[in-house]
């Protein structure tokens, strides 16, 4: 998937740190000054000259302090806002200091998700902050880059930059944050796969490419032998003078063979870790990627909670590499947790199967509802097949067509039907 660059604008409102019981604060400045009027009243040259420089010493720092941030530009920028588990993020800032006032310490830090850094969620929260500390002369540029490699699917949220300076004694520090957040999608990994075992039950061969509904003319496919059922405008004559025998031409279907993915999300509860949810999840990605590279319309449904955001997991049938993205779009977001108890899904699940699509669904372990659901779906010979992501067996005789994946060497080659 292309790489793209986005930039996040940066509107800068620094404000002064939190530091509570800070040593010069307001109250000390009033008591410096009470101090030095006290010293001068009673003419001690000497108190008066320590008091004053340290009072001096404040009130610069306040200044520098103040000023510090001002006409501070910062800028970040992502290689990629989707991305597969062992791609490669790189993230670039860029920082510039654009006044006669030098930042004798300046920090830029970013928190990030553990998951995203490749770490496991249960690691360090600290480990989550990429931080940077420098210094920087008057009208100057610095620019850094920062490399991620995430492990793990996911929708996560970056959160702006944090900017941290102040004066060179570092007194009054003063932070800012640098633009807006940014969300990143990973997709789900991708298996290959070799072949769907669906059969359609209304005629022989496999649901694994273009069904002749209707035939485009402008696009020949090949040719064969003539048939009594076919009309004069099908003779391919040169054809036919070069085999001596009467050949007519095949055209490319205009009708595309339409397949539903469904995700049951009620099954995934049961299991101690997230392994066979993100194994579910990879099998629809790539079932989806085999759909669209045999230019199938492919849809999906699912009853998974999304996060970052509202909306349902479903997606209307299409084709293309637009609804491939699309669909790992909402994959990236899905949880094992359910939206939707499962009987709402069956209802769509009957309505799709009445209209004549295709329908593979992947399932934790199977359940009552499901065995019912998908055994009145194969009783109307609707075309189906059923995955189970589970480790053990006995599904064999079931009244519908079902396999068993426990890893995804079970996506290469999945047999007949």
């Amino acid at each position: 998937m292309a790489a793209t660059v986005h930039a996040i604008p940066i509107e800068l409102h620094d404000r002064p740190a939190d530091l509570a019981g800070h040593v010069f604060g307001r109250i000390t400045t009033i008591a410096l000054v009470v101090l030095i009027g006290v010293a001068a009243w009673f003419r001690q040259p000497a108190v008066v000259t320590l008091l004053g420089l340290t009072l001096a010493t404040v009130g610069v720092s306040r200044a520098w302090s103040r000023l510090s941030l001002r006409r501070v530009r910062c800028e970040r920028t992502f290689s990629a806002t989707a991305l597969f588990p062992g791609d490669e993020l790189l993230i670039t800032t860029r920082l510039s200091n654009q006044k006669p006032l030098p930042l004798p310490w300046v920090e830029v830090a970013q928190q990030l998700p553990p998951r995203l850094l490749g770490r496991e969620a249960g690691d360090d929260a600290e480990g989550g902050t990429l931080a940077r500390s420098l210094s920087m002369p008057w009208y100057s540029r610095l620019t850094w880059k920062e490399t991620l490699t995430p492990r793990s699917r996911g929708y996560y949220f970056v959160p702006p930059l944090t900017v941290t300076s102040g004066d060179i004694l570092g007194l009054y520090p003063r932070v800012m944050e640098a633009g807006k957040g940014q969300d990143v999608a990973v997709y789900p990994r991708l298996y290959p796969v070799r072949r769907l075992p669906l059969q359609r039950a209304d005629a022989t061969g496999e649901l694994t490419g273009r069904l002749s509904l209707n035939e485009d003319p402008t696009r020949m496919r090949g040719i064969r032998d003539y048939q009594p059922q076919d009309g004069m405008r099908r003779v391919h004559w040169k054809a036919s003078a070069r085999h001596g025998d009467i050949k007519v031409r095949l055209y490319e279907p205009s009708a595309l063979s339409r397949v539903t993915l469904v995700l049951c999300a009620d099954g995934f509860g049961e299991f101690t870790d997230g392994e066979p949810f993100e194994l579910a999840a990879s099998t629809i990605a790539s079932v989806g990627c085999y759909c669209v590279e045999h230019q199938m319309q492919m849809g999906f449904l699912s009853n998974a909670r999304l996060v970052a955001g509202s909306g349902q997991a479903r997606l209307s049938p299409g084709s293309g590499n637009a609804q491939l993205t699309a669909l790992l779009e909402l994959l990236a977001r899905a949880t094992p947790s359910p939206d939707a108890p499962f009987e709402r899904l069956a209802d769509e699940l009957r309505r799709l199967a009445s209209s004549g699509s295709g329908l593979i669904a992947v399932v934790g372990r199977m359940s009552a509802a499901y065995v019912d659901t998908f055994a009145h779906l194969a009783a109307r010979k609707s075309p189906l097949l059923v995955l189970v992501v589970e480790d053990s067996g006995g599904h064999q005789s079931l009244p519908f067509a079902c396999r068993q994946l426990t890893g995804p060497d079970g996506l290469l080659d999945m047999g007949g039907a």
